[in-house]
């Protein structure tokens, strides 16, 4: 932070050069003056002592008439004192003159050097501070010369008390002078100041604006050079500022964009761990809130011990790494996880988490590992069995008539197991096709005419086992459907329902709407129902839950499969309810209609 303005800072220096001027013009002044003053009083002095050289008679002592002349003398200096000494310097005779005083006893006699000096025809000044009365006096020896022989010497002493009051009084004008021509100059200076540092002052209010993002504001114009070209970098600075602020703000639209519509989730990191970047897909992953946990270090937020472990390796390796981890909750996730350093040119580090979702694709590798088994299994059966009983009887070891006739009856039905197989397979990659294509073609039918269908079809096999198959369904209830893919699924559950149920018992077939526009098929039988353990797989291709009375009862373990594909190109939904022992409730749900 700036510790003074600009203005202040000129206004300072401009105090202290007008100080030391001022104090520097005041001693020189008052040197000055003092010299002048001394000179005046030493000249008056001087000229004091050659007026009485003039009048002094050959014998002061005898005679004194010359006193009343020097006395009247309007010449003289005032308060002058005025003594006469002979050659050896013995005072002869002293006068004063108009308020003149006597020197201080210490003055009475002549000094050696300045009695030399006069006998050698020489004048000399001398001055003295008494600090008794705190005056000053100044007194000049001249020697009066006759005929080319000093005869006698005179002493004018003055008294500087007047000199020094007069010196007082300009002193204090000077001084009262100088104050007011200093706070004249400081005036003028504050205003100059204020005046040189308003261009600078406005234009670092501009900037300022246009750092905190007031763009639009207008740069202050000033014919000073200096400002004006700071003015011009600063719009050259302004340029460049909006320029790159659309270039961070496009890329960040298309960062976040790119984060937003990615299915993978991006997790980005710095050196101390804290969270700096989550996207979407990352946040929903993890089960967090991806505006709360930007700035919280990623060992508060994710609870998984070994992503946070990742993270932490991510963050110190200097290469990529890889790993899957399996999230748990109520639906376990399996994420692969790729970690890369982040090294900024400040020397700080961090780590970009890209997790990826395979459950799916782990799920759909491990039913199709389990189909191409099943379907393995499920061929190689009839297969081996009819290969088998061909070759007995190719190779005539069966001479019974009644024998032959029972083998070609299991060779007939693994054949027919074997077709029946093949024509399901088939029939589910129609189904599929359709159902990828979206192209499966619809009509509004009734719902009636599809349960009639499917009671034609499953009656006759419904009345060898006396199980009693009940409609529950509205009057006139339609819907848009592909009818003989419909009669196919709800034939598949019943035939189901017939398989699995007791001699006897009751198979319901239901239609109702539902509250959110949609059509309920149900089919309810009270067979011996399915464990909980079952019901996630019960809809996968070649799925037994009791593989040897399927097999008994002919059944390809793909009914359900082919129920599940035929409602979802519907665009509907399958679900099932059991409980062994009791019972179970398939459950179709199908939009009325498609517009």
């Amino acid at each position: 932070m700036p510790r003074s303005r600009l203005a202040w800072r000129w206004f300072a220096a401009w105090c202290l050069l007008v100080a030391a001027v001022s104090v520097g013009c005041q001693w020189l002044a008052s040197v000055e003056l003092a010299r002048l003053a001394d000179s005046m009083q030493v000249q008056q002095l001087i000229e004091t002592a050659g007026t009485l050289s003039a009048i002094l008679p050959d014998d002061p002592a005898a005679d004194r008439s010359w006193i009343a002349e020097f006395t009247r003398g309007t010449g003289n200096a005032p308060g002058a004192f005025v003594e006469v000494f002979d050659r050896v310097g013995q005072r002869i005779v002293a006068a004063a003159a108009a308020q003149g005083t006597a020197p201080s006893a210490d003055e009475k006699g002549l000094d050696a050097g300045a009695l030399a000096e006069a006998i050698d025809g020489r004048r000399s000044t001398s001055g003295r501070y008494d600090a008794s009365n705190a005056s000053r006096t100044v007194s000049v020896v001249s020697p009066i010369v006759r005929a080319g022989r000093t005869m006698a010497i005179v002493r004018v002493t003055g008294n500087t008390m007047a000199a020094d009051a007069g010196l007082a009084l300009a002193q204090r004008r000077l001084v009262t002078g100088a104050l007011v021509g200093a706070a004249a100059a400081l005036l003028a200076g504050w205003l100059l100041a204020r005046r040189m540092a308003g261009p600078f002052e406005d234009l670092a209010n501009a900037a300022s604006q246009v750092a905190a993002g007031a763009i639009e504001v207008p740069l202050p114009a000033s014919d000073v050079a200096e400002v004006s070209k700071l003015a011009g970098a600063i719009e050259t600075l302004r340029g460049q500022l909006v320029e790159r602020g659309l270039t961070i703000g496009r890329q960040g639209t298309q960062q976040e964009a790119v984060l937003g519509s990615m299915i993978e989730g991006v997790l980005a990191v710095d050196a101390r761990q804290r969270i700096v970047s989550i996207n979407r897909a990352a946040a929903d992953l993890l089960g967090i809130d991806a505006q709360s946990v930007l700035g919280r270090p990623i060992q508060e937020v994710v609870k998984n011990a070994d992503l946070r472990q990742f993270a932490l390796q991510a963050i110190d390796c200097r290469e990529t790494l890889e790993d899957d981890l399996v999230l748990r909750a109520a639906r376990d996730r399996t994420l692969r996880v790729r970690g890369t350093p982040l090294r900024e040119m400040s020397g700080e580090g961090g780590a970009v988490i890209v997790l990826n979702d395979i459950t799916d694709i782990r799920h759909l590798e491990n039913v199709r590992r389990d189909f191409v088994a099943n379907v393995s299994h499920e061929l190689k059966t009839p297969v081996a069995s009819i290969k088998g009983f061909v070759e007995t009887l190719v190779e005539g070891r069966v001479d019974d008539p009644d024998d032959r006739r029972r083998f070609l009856e299991i060779i007939a039905r693994q054949a027919d197991r074997l077709g029946a197989i093949i024509e399901d397979l088939l029939a589910l990659s129609r189904i599929e096709q359709a159902e990828g294509m979206g192209d499966l073609p619809l009509e509004r039918v009734g719902v009636a005419e599809v349960f009639s269908a499917v009671i034609a079809e499953c009656g006759p096999r419904a009345d060898e086992r006396s199980i009693v198959i009940r409609v529950e369904s509205p009057p006139g209830l339609e819907a848009e459907v592909n009818a003989p893919l419909l009669e196919q699924a709800l034939i598949n559950l019943v035939d189901n329902a017939l398989k699995y149920s007791e001699p006897g018992g009751e198979i319901v077939v239901g239609a109702a709407p539902t509250a959110d526009g949609m059509l309920e098929l149900l089919v309810r039988d009270r067979g011996s129902g399915i464990g909980a353990e079952h019901l996630p797989r019960l809809f996968e291709r070649f799925y037994r839950v009791d593989k040897g009375r399927s097999r008994k009862l002919g059944g390809t373990g793909l009914g359900l499969s082919i129920v599940k594909h035929i409602v979802q190109a519907h665009g509907g939904t399958v679900a099932v309810e059991s409980t062994p022992g009791v019972g179970s409730t398939f459950r179709v749900r199908l939009p009325v209609s498609r517009g």
